[in-house]
């Protein structure tokens, strides 16, 4: 049961520790397309095969299926269309996709309620906080597994970076700690009208705005991750 519990974090770790680089062009009335360019740290690629007897025999790789599985989601959903998803191997992904209405599409995707992403005629907004993560849990239903529940931000509130990446050391050794602190999500966000105001982001040109976070700020959720463009 012990090996199962590793087995079932170190996939979660691998779905949320990695460089995420996307870029959203807003083109206003819901409509936009967004580029993601994703990978994933060799060292969780080797957790997962050190635990492969576990693991339902398949030809693909865990996050290839997961990759394909989420763009596929993508593809069923009729607010979003030209999904182009690309496996460029070593862990290395690509995922692009238009979509004509943001809410319609989040709620396809599973998030009935979307308190995580608002878009309006002016301003585009994300927000994720120990509150609405269930929501979040809905698109990634791995996350509400009760063996990995206790190792995410719902079970986990109040502690420390330090006290997390100790449990970590612990559980996938030595190199799993900085692997996690390696990780970073970068969003670039394009506009259709110059921006007027930007908030938890930093605005790099007249239409564009960049918010960045590291991975481990999701793991644990101390505080809100969240930003707002209006123009």
């Amino acid at each position: 049961m012990k090996k199962f519990i590793i087995l079932l974090l170190s996939i979660a770790l691998i779905l949320t520790s990695c460089t995420v680089t996307e870029k959203i062009t807003i083109n206003g009335s819901q409509k936009g397309s967004s580029s993601s360019d994703i990978y994933v740290e060799d060292f969780f690629i080797e957790v997962l095969e050190d635990f492969g007897e576990f693991l339902p025999s398949s030809d693909k790789s865990i996050m290839d299926e997961a990759m394909e599985g989420f763009a596929g989601q993508l593809q069923s959903s009729s607010a979003a269309s030209v999904v182009k998803f690309k496996n460029l191997g070593d862990n290395h992904y690509t995922l692009d996709f238009s979509y004509s209405d943001m809410n319609k599409m989040m709620k396809d995707l599973g998030a009935a309620n979307n308190t995580l992403i608002k878009e309006t005629a002016n301003s585009f907004a994300f927000y994720v906080d120990i509150n609405n993560f269930d929501e979040l849990t809905k698109i990634v239903p791995f996350l509400a597994d009760p063996n990995f529940e206790v190792y995410g931000p719902v079970y986990n509130q109040g502690m420390s970076e330090e006290e997390y990446l100790d449990m970590i050391y612990y559980l996938l050794g030595e190199d799993g700690p900085d692997a996690i602190k390696n990780g970073e999500v970068t969003l670039t966000i394009t506009t259709p009208a110059s921006i007027k105001s930007v908030s938890g982001a930093v605005k790099t040109g007249d239409k564009t705005a960049e918010f960045k976070f590291p991975i481990i700020d999701f793991l644990l959720l101390n505080n809100p991750i969240t930003f707002e463009v209006t123009w």
